[in-house]
């Protein structure tokens, strides 16, 4: 039964309203801080909002509750399953997406309200500055898969500043300082019993006794734990490039225009062009922020850390921009026939368009918002820079506008050549070496590397990450396809000739290139260890040393799985009762690490002869390696992991001369690159 308290409508408008029918946008939390105001009362309200009563429901404990822990009803809202499963979240589901909709909805509605209180008690001089200010505020989000000015790849204003200067309503136009309420969240106090610790590998993760939200913690499984900042930052740069990529591919594949492909990580196709998702590349943030132990890392707890929401409306936004360019697609009715269900949602459910987003309630305060109802963003009153439709005459302008926006900011490697016929790349900082290098083998009986003995220590060179600096000629690592392809007099985006001026006359015309792209797929049983573990790509040497899996250069990039204890009477039991339903019917989830960007170094570097697809597989062979950890960071054997699989698969990239570039929609599986390795591709 629906509570009638809690109707969700998100900020109001402003009044009047704006004559163009335009929305306030939710823009990019480095964008946010250029207006000092908006900023100054973010930061006033996020640590008000934090401050509330946390037995209230629309506390941002409260709040926070909804997507895991402490699994008790929120709002009143009673689950009408027979068998009281508990919880409310839609994990591996078709509603993923819209379901974290309202979601969020919920949570700016009342940081919107809080911040309108705030700015309402500023002195007469400055109040209608303030309330100016706040009238059009909406949360940020946090572009993890755009290269930032700053070259900063998680926001100092969310994991470098433990306090932040502030101008409150009584510190006379003065600054003060606060702790900075997005570097943690400290409870007070945790509520008994809402948290449980967590047995992974040899220790106990424990999250009932820590007191604040903590990421990377430097002791997983010790009260003491600490954040270390320092290896978010180093595992975002590391592994920037292969999320950009993510994206990009996700935004621009052919195969991903249905919604049920895009939106959420579960296994429906094993054609190896259908394994990414909006839910995988979630996933992967979520387990870089966290780190090993971090909560961020356990879905759980990640929403009572800060960055969860920046996270979140950063996951809408893409959500929002595939909706632009995919009109049409937005639509699914998809029996579950396999005994998911949630709390309120009933196993053996029909999930459509209609089916209820529960907890939330629409402005009638009497029905659940359905995923047809919240299918545009302005219906709780905002949008997204690239989603500003009322700009744009007509449909075709808008989808070309974004679709640019998507090339300009996602395009990575493409990018790259389309500027002036040359591939562009930076070193990151080298992460710390702890240990010395291990030559990675093709042995498949081969221990653990922890427990291999190293070689000798080697010259550490930074990987491919943001894609700026060292400049390599296209006609050296690419295959160019002497005739131009189809549709290139139609194709739509960059004027080239326009971009970078007209062309020398003694150079050679430009030509269409070709390019082959490639991409690790993994597959594996997602309640299979029953605890939460990620899966770390690497190519090339790495070293043994387990906390730097998730930070040095030969890392392409990590698959993160968040399975969970559905042991009957275990004291970690989970209380997520999609979550055991899941396990039973052995749900398989998959997703993807893009291996581009990462090959070209290794081909800038000599390590691989150049980018012909021949010597490319070759190398990836020889040099393609995976392990497994744990929750707390510990290893685990890749071949005791229930049903995992990692397989290569290669498409084809066309860049038009003027255009922008078209992925072929075709992949190929190469099972000679993993197969006979322990969780390789099978014969």
């Amino acid at each position: 039964m629906a509570a009638v308290n809690y109707p969700i409508t998100g900020p109001p408008m402003p009044f009047p309203a704006p004559a163009d029918g335009s929305f306030p946008i939710r823009i990019e939390i480095r964008d946010l801080q250029k207006n000092a105001d908006q900023w100054n009362l973010y930061l006033l309200g996020l640590d008000a909002f934090k401050s509330l009563d946390e037995t209230s429901d629309l506390s941002y404990y409260g709040i926070a509750g909804i997507h895991g822990r402490p699994y008790r009803p929120w709002g009143g809202v009673q689950g009408d399953n027979p068998g009281g499963w508990q919880g409310y979240c839609t994990h591996t589901s078709i509603l993923f997406a819209p379901w974290h909709r309202p979601y969020l909805a919920l949570f700016e509605q009342q940081l919107y309200g809080i911040i309108q209180d705030i700015a309402s008690k500023f002195p007469a001089e400055s109040q209608a500055r303030y309330q100016a200010a706040a009238a059009t505020f909406r949360i940020p989000y946090w572009d993890w898969a755009a290269a930032p000015e700053d070259g900063g790849y998680f926001p100092v204003s969310v994991g470098r500043a433990t306090n932040v200067d502030v101008i409150t309503p009584t510190s006379g136009g003065k600054t003060v300082s606060i702790p900075n309420p997005l570097y943690t969240n400290k409870f007070h106090p945790l509520l008994p019993g809402d948290f449980v610790s967590q047995p992974s590998g040899n220790g106990t993760i424990p999250y009932a006794k820590w007191t604040s939200t903590l990421r990377c913690p430097n002791k997983p499984t010790s009260t003491l734990a600490v954040s270390e900042e320092d290896q978010v930052v180093q595992s975002m740069t590391t592994q920037f490039a292969s999320i950009q990529q993510n994206v990009n591919i996700l935004l621009t594949d052919p195969n991903y225009t249905d919604f049920t492909t895009f939106s959420n990580h579960e296994l429906i196709n094993e054609d190896p062009g259908y394994q990414a998702s909006l839910e995988d590349i979630h996933n992967g943030i979520h387990g870089a922020v966290g780190g090993p132990g971090g909560h961020m890392a356990e879905l759980d707890y990640s929403a009572f850390d800060p960055v969860f929401w920046l996270h979140h409306v950063n996951v809408d936004r893409l959500f929002a921009i595939w909706q632009a360019i995919n009109p049409t697609q937005y639509t699914f009715d998809r029996v579950d026939t396999l005994g998911g269900g949630t709390f309120v949602i009933p196993s053996g459910s029909d999930e459509n368009t209609t089916t209820g987003l529960a907890p939330f309630n629409d402005p009638s305060g009497q029905n659940y918002w359905t995923s047809a109802e919240v299918v545009s963003t302005q219906t709780f009153g905002y949008a997204y820079p690239e989603t500003q439709r009322w700009l744009f005459q007509n449909d075709s302008d808008y989808q070309n506008s974004i679709q640019n926006t998507i090339q300009q900011l996602y395009g990575g490697v493409s990018n790259s050549f389309a500027n002036g016929n040359n591939f562009v790349v930076q070193s990151a900082p080298a992460a710390v070496a702890t240990a010395p290098i291990v030559q990675a083998t093709q042995v498949e009986n081969q221990k653990p590397i922890s427990d291999a003995a190293p070689a000798p220590a080697a010259k550490q060179e930074s990987g491919f990450h943001p894609i700026k600096g060292l400049v390599h000629h296209v006609q050296e690592i690419f295959h160019h396809d002497e005739s131009p392809p189809a549709d290139t007099d139609n194709a739509r985006g960059l004027d080239l000739e326009a971009e970078i001026g007209k062309p020398d006359e003694n150079k050679p015309e430009p030509k269409a290139i070709t390019y082959t792209d490639y991409i690790a797929n993994i597959k594996t049983s997602k309640h299979g260890l029953g605890e939460s573990y990620r899966v770390h790509i690497f190519l090339g040497e790495f070293t043994p040393d387990l906390k730097s899996w998730h930070t040095q250069d030969a890392l392409v990039g990590t698959f993160m799985a968040f399975g969970k204890n559905t042991t009957p009477g275990d004291e970690a039991e989970t209380g997520c009762g999609k979550c055991k339903k899941d396990a039973k019917r052995d749900v398989y989830i998959t997703g993807t690490v893009p291996l581009t960007a990462q090959i070209f170094s290794e081909v800038q570097k000599g390590n691989c002869p150049s980018m012909d697809k021949e010597n490319v597989l070759a190398y990836l062979t020889k040099n393609l390696h995976w392990r497994v950890t744990l929750a707390d960071g510990s290893e685990y054997p890749r071949e005791n992991v229930p049903g995992l699989t990692i397989t290569v698969a290669t498409t084809e990239v066309t860049i038009p001369v003027h255009g922008r570039p078209q992925r072929s929609g075709v992949y190929e599986n190469h099972p000679e690159v993993t197969v006979g390795r322990p969780a390789g591709a099978s014969t």
